[in-house]
């Protein structure tokens, strides 16, 4: 696997892409040989394309090599398992770039059919939005390489400043439960949460020594600390919570929700779901079977 840019060049990246809304070259090859293809919605049959929200901005799950800032190059196992399930529903797959915010409002007018961008799916989303789950994250805290020895276990965060995104709305009710469980039971005070604006920023306050300690999903910062930028940054304890991570649909394409979970079942069933998960190095964090928020799909 190659290695990619640096946090800080993803985050450029980001900000190259954020707000233009811009689309890819289609990912796949359509076919409506596929007897899944008979599951799906008829206007996206006969479009014979699916359009889904994706930022390349989230090594390992997807992003750009380095070097690059062309979004049909993007890689990684969102972008891989996005294709996969594209190829058994026998449509293209053409990804979407938003600023992550819209991505919701976006499933809601049409404007694009899924969100897979390692979305968690979280009781507060489902509203609006259904999740066909095909991984579990968990939110990692970690810190700077030098201050390891500082942070022996879970229970020495407490009191100490944690740089967390505003957008991570899962990782911040982890850490409230964190206090609760962890720092209320120790006789501790409760961490105090350093809001951020995405992970470049957390990292420069990580860096500059204005937080002591962050919080990121483990599938991304195991991928920093082995592939990136190895011996800069250490990991405290163990996941804090384990959160499903689902591919978004509207609450109101049920047809298309269900298509695309007999697709995941299939993917699973026949292997690829487990050959993507082994390529990525995310093999522990795959879903035994296909759940739809979080319950066994039907």
């Amino acid at each position: 696997m190659k290695k990619s840019a640096t946090w800080v060049s993803v985050a450029v990246a980001a900000a190259l892409l954020a707000g233009c809304g811009g689309t890819d070259e289609p990912a796949t090859s359509a076919s409506s040989d596929n007897p899944l293809n008979a599951m799906l919605p008829e206007s996206v049959r006969s479009a014979g394309r699916l359009n889904v929200g994706n930022s390349p901005v989230y090594p390992p799950m997807s992003y750009l090599p380095e070097g690059t800032e062309d979004r049909e190059k993007r890689q990684g196992f969102d972008v891989d398992l996005a294709r996969a399930i594209g190829e058994k529903l026998g449509v293209t797959v053409t990804f979407v770039t938003q600023e992550y915010e819209q991505y919701i409002p976006s499933l809601a007018t049409g404007r694009i059919d899924l969100v897979q961008s390692a979305m968690q799916d979280l009781e507060s989303r489902r509203d609006t939005v259904d999740f066909v789950d095909y991984y579990t994250t968990g939110p990692q805290l970690f810190t700077r390489a030098d201050r390891a020895g500082q942070f022996p276990t879970e229970a020495d965060v407490c009191g100490h400043k944690v740089a967390v995104d505003s957008g991570d709305t899962g990782y911040r009710a982890a850490l409230t439960e964190f206090n609760t469980r962890v720092c209320a039971a120790a006789g501790k005070p409760p961490v105090q949460e350093l809001t951020t604006n995405g992970t470049a920023d957390a990292l420069l306050q990580l860096q500059q020594g204005r937080a002591d300690v962050s919080i990121r999903g483990a599938e991304s910062i195991r991928y920093v600390t082995k592939e990136q930028e190895p011996g800069k940054y250490a990991l405290i304890g163990k996941p804090i919570a384990e959160i499903p991570v689902g591919i978004g649909v509207s609450k109101k394409q049920t047809q298309l929700r269900d298509a695309v979970a007999a697709a995941l079942k299939a993917l699973i069933e026949d292997g690829t779901y487990a050959k993507i998960g082994e390529k990525w190095g995310l093999s522990d964090i795959l879903r035994p079977a296909v759940t739809v928020n979080g319950q066994p799909a039907a």
